[in-house]
């Protein structure tokens, strides 16, 4: 079972290209475990800015099963890479959802896995933009 806490951790793409154009071969972020009730937990969570990181202060909501863990990070800012020289663009409308899940370490201190995007549209003023799925890796560890 999760506990409430700080947690501390990294991601980064599963498509190495990306990691490359975006300069950073992980991302920091920082995790804070607000409640936990039975199998479900609520946080809030925050990212490097320096080492590519999106902007603002996110939510994350979950569940527990046994050894795995799930959740949604819900982040306030919207940070696209727009092309293959690594240009970053932020807009201020909410961050499309991100998919994490992942299995606790055999002393539940450490949590690895995998997050996703799913396929989906943004709005770029009257424009629908497609985004394409993409994938990726993450790990955290719980603050002693």
């Amino acid at each position: 079972m999760i506990q409430t806490g700080q947690w501390t951790g990294h991601y980064s793409f599963k498509d190495e290209e990306i990691n490359k154009i975006r300069g950073f071969e992980k991302t920091f972020f920082t995790i804070e475990i607000l409640t936990v009730n039975d199998h479900a937990f609520t946080g809030k969570v925050q990212d490097d800015l320096t080492t590519g990181g999106t902007e603002g202060i996110g939510t994350i909501a979950g569940s527990i099963q046994g050894d795995r863990m799930d959740f949604v990070k819900s982040m306030p800012v919207m940070t696209l890479l727009v092309d293959r020289k690594g240009t970053i663009k932020t807009y201020n409308k909410k961050h499309r959802p991100i998919f994490y899940s992942g299995q606790f370490s055999s002393d539940g201190q450490t949590v690895s896995g995998t997050w996703r995007f799913k396929f989906g549209f943004v709005w770029i003023g009257i424009i629908p933009v497609p985004m394409m799925p993409s994938s990726g890796f993450w790990s955290m560890t719980r603050k002693k």
